[in-house]
Parts: C-alpha cells; sequence; structure tokens
C-alpha cells in the first residue's frame, strides 16, 4: 500500500484565507510549497522539503530566508511577478521550479510554488525548450517594438554622401511599383530605414508596414508567423486559429530582414507566394490572394551562399529584381557630424536633456574610426556618450568608459596607422568579449569570416 504523503501545516494556516484554495492541491504533483506575504513557511509537502534538504517538521513557522539559502522566493515576494520555469540544481539533482504571487483584492497575501526533479535527459530536453521559448518571447517582444514604434521616411536618410543621396533620389522612383527590393550592406548601415522610406513614399504608405527580422523568429515557429494557420493545425495553436503577417500587409509592404538566414525549405515556400502572390495557412487547402510589396535585406554574401547550396539561386533572382547596395559608414565619413547632430537631437527628446552640440575633437576622433558596426555603432556611441554628459557639448571624456572608447591617436601616425590602430583595438575587444569565437565575432563587426581572418593574420593577432 502506497504511504500517504506527508504534509506539513502552520497551525494558524487553517485558519487563513488560503488553506481552502490549497488543500486540495497540495501532494499531487511534486513538491508544494506555501509561504506567506512575509516569506513564512506556512504549508509544504515531502517531496518539496527533501528536494531542499530541509525537515519540513522543524521549518513550518519560519521566514525561509532564514532556513534556505540563496532562495529567490524573498525577491518574487518583493517584485509581485511570478517566475515560471525555472531550472536549478542543489545536491547534483536538477530542478524544475515556478513561483506564483497570489494575490486577493489586488492585496498580495503569499506565494506559492512547486518544483520537479527531472533526471538528466528530462533536464537537457527542459533546457532547449525554455532556449526556444526564451527565442520565441524575444521575437514577440521585439514584435511588439517594430508595431508601436515611428515609421521611418526618407527624411531619416541623414546624408551629404553622393552615393547616398543618388540613393535616395532612386527609391523615390522604385518606390511607385510593387517590385520586389533586395537592399543589401553590411550590419547597421540603415538597410531598415531604406525598406521604410521605400513604403512612405510609395502608394501604400496608408496601408500596414510589417517589419520582419527571419533570423529572430525559430524555424518552426516561422511558417505559422508568415501565413497563419487555422485552429488545430498544431499544439498550442489557437483554436479559431491565426491570420499571418503576409495576410495582415494586405494593400502594404512587408521588410524580410536577415533573409540570408531563411531555410532553403522556407525560401521554397516564400518563392511561390512571390510567383502567385497567395497564401496557404498551415493545416488548410484553402488559398488566400494577397497584395503586398515585399522588400529584402540581406548582410550576407548571397551568391556565395548559393554556391554552398545554402541560398537557392531561384529566389535569389525573384528577390533581386531591384537591388540596392547601401555603403558602409566608413564609405562615407563625411556624414558623421550630420548623423551625430541627428542623434543629439533624437536623445534630447528621449531623455529630456539639452545637449548643444559636439566638441570638435570628439569630432575628428570620431571621423577617424572605422565603425564596423556602423550607423548603428554611432547611435549607440552617442546614446551612452548622453549617459556621461550633463548638457552642454558632449566632449572626448563624455566617450571614455563606455562600449565605444576613443582610440588613441599617436602624434606622428598618419591617418591610415590611426586607422588601423582603431581597427585592431575593436577586433581584440570583440574577440575578447566572446571568448576567441571567430564566427561570433565575424558576426558582431558585420564582415566575412573569411575578412577576419585576413586581418588577424594582417594584425598578427
Amino acid at each position: 500500500m502506497k504511504k500517504k504523503e506527508q504534509i506539513y501545516i502552520d497551525p494558524e494556516l487553517e485558519k487563513s484565507k488560503l488553506f481552502k484554495l490549497l488543500k486540495k492541491s497540495f501532494g499531487k504533483v511534486g513538491g508544494m510549497l506555501l509561504v506567506d506575504e512575509n516569506g513564512k513557511f506556512l504549508m509544504m509537502n515531502e517531496d518539496y522539503a527533501q528536494s531542499m534538504d530541509i525537515s519540513g517538521e522543524k521549518v513550518i513557522g519560519k521566514n525561509i530566508a532564514d532556513v534556505i539559502e540563496n532562495t529567490q522566493i524573498p525577491a518574487v515576494l518583493k517584485s509581485g511577478k511570478e517566475t515560471l520555469d525555472i531550472i536549478f540544481q542543489r545536491n547534483g539533482k536538477n530542478y524544475w521550479i515556478n513561483r506564483y504571487p497570489i494575490y486577493e483584492d489586488d492585496e498580495l497575501i503569499g506565494l506559492f510554488a512547486f518544483c520537479v526533479m527531472v533526471d538528466d535527459q528530462n533536464f537537457s530536453f527542459m533546457r532547449k525548450r525554455l532556449q526556444y521559448l526564451t527565442k520565441e518571447l524575444n521575437y514577440y517582444k521585439d514584435k511588439v517594438k517594430l508595431l508601436s514604434s515611428k515609421p521611418y521616411t526618407d527624411d531619416n536618410i541623414v546624408t551629404q554622401n553622393p552615393t547616398v543621396i543618388e540613393l535616395k533620389e532612386v527609391i523615390h522612383q522604385v518606390a511607385q511599383t510593387r517590385s520586389s527590393v533586395l537592399l543589401t550592406g553590411e550590419s547597421g548601415t540603415g538597410k531598415e530605414v531604406f525598406a521604410g522610406a521605400i513604403h512612405a513614399l510609395s502608394p501604400r504608405k496608408d496601408h500596414p508596414f510589417i517589419k520582419i527580422n527571419c533570423a529572430a523568429i525559430p524555424d518552426n515557429l516561422l511558417e505559422a508567423e508568415l501565413f497563419g494557420y487555422v485552429g488545430g493545425a498544431f499544439t498550442g495553436a489557437i483554436k479559431g486559429g491565426k491570420i499571418g503577417d503576409f495576410e495582415a500587409a494586405n494593400g502594404g509592404t512587408v521588410f524580410l530582414d536577415e533573409v540570408d538566414s531563411l531555410t532553403p525549405n522556407m525560401q521554397a515556400k516564400l518563392l511561390r507566394v512571390l510567383q502567385e502572390r497567395e497564401v496557404k495557412k498551415v493545416g488548410s487547402t484553402a488559398v488566400t490572394e494577397i497584395d503586398v510589396r515585399f522588400i529584402f535585406a540581406a548582410n550576407k554574401d548571397l551568391l556565395g551562399l548559393i554556391d554552398t547550396g545554402k541560398f537557392r539561386e531561384d529566389f535569389y533572382y525573384r528577390i533581386n529584381v531591384i537591388n540596392l547596395q547601401i555603403p558602409p559608414l566608413r564609405e562615407r565619413k563625411e556624414d558623421i557630424p550630420l548623423l551625430v547632430n541627428h542623434f543629439i537631437s533624437k536623445y534630447n527628446r528621449d531623455f529630456n536633456m539639452n545637449v548643444t552640440g559636439i566638441a570638435p575633437s570628439p569630432v575628428s576622433m570620431l571621423q577617424n574610426y572605422d565603425w564596423p558596426g556602423n550607423i548603428r555603432e554611432l547611435e549607440n556611441c552617442i546614446e551612452r556618450a548622453f549617459n556621461y554628459a550633463n548638457n552642454g557639448m558632449l566632449e572626448i571624456h563624455h566617450f571614455k568608459g563606455s562600449q565605444f572608447e576613443i582610440p588613441k591617436v599617436g602624434v606622428n601616425w598618419s591617418l591610415k596607422e590611426a586607422r588601423e590602430q582603431a581597427e585592431i583595438m575593436t577586433i581584440q575587444r570583440v574577440l575578447k568579449e566572446t571568448g576567441g569565437n571567430k564566427k561570433k565575432t565575424a558576426e558582431i563587426l558585420g564582415i566575412e569570416r573569411s575578412q577576419l581572418y585576413s586581418k588577424i593574420k594582417k594584425y598578427d593577432l
């Protein structure tokens, strides 16, 4: 006969509002715990006591912070926010734990937690599952941010560079059609800004502009997000189904960023959408016609990916109707003062500050740097400088200690030598931050791995 589960209860608990609510649940699934709003043990079962290596009889009535070392329950009580799917180890064993603050009439009255021991195989599965869920959550956070962000216009393309000026003229013309556009260039060069400007200049400007980062969406989620799905199409599907981003953008523009990260299978499905101008929801046989203008962006060499079999040649030529190459910031150094002033105005508004400009010395230093992260890195540099500034002018010392640190230029250095030293410092810093991971370093720097290897060899790093 199975031994009855031992449950430890504070005598005062039976008089509380929590007792009736939780009495039926205890002992059914894994280790369970109940504390009051101050962290005092009210109730726990034997599984929880064993998992924490404590005596249930002795600790009831005591504060959990005095009994369990490094417990996060006091922090959860303070924040009032649940913590779910936490994996932790104790005494060489792996546990999966969830913590739920309990409220009555908006008043915190306690916390309920349960934990389940998992073996090595399940632990590995759950860890991978959490990584997937984290990626999925970050995707939806980014999606909300994109949907709520202010749309770009051609006014956001700040330049006096002849190449970029010509690009601005071109987008005024191509915006009037629905032909596919492929924006290419290094990471951080402003491809999203150009895509938004094309939409804003087009007859579709009053319809949706939906931005999708292909690299940020888990593979098994991507198709459902783009095409939609019917109810019951897969586990976890919403009962009534969901329209996809393509259908939601009907009449407007879809911007697919980092299209180079798409699998060949997904490329084939998108190729059909481009050819037929129709989508089929996951789990359905019906098709829906769409009127969408597609803009694609890539920061990798697509022709090189075709040679290695990672990118479909037919898909490449379908998306590459109009190709706009966005130059890196190092090839448009004359734009740096304009961009700096643009970002100063932006962060004056965002931070409610009154930075009046930037001194000549830091401008000269900024122009002597090669900006591997391009405009995005420059913007981050100015934002960080704002955190060290106190209105007035931005000076050299405002840039020190932040992500971007201005290289010290030798008195007798030529401009080429100064640029090389800045490049060496940047590569060394990123290599250090990535623990020597050259693939990740190349991705952060926005260059191909072959280019990184060449620079490492050149500078004997």
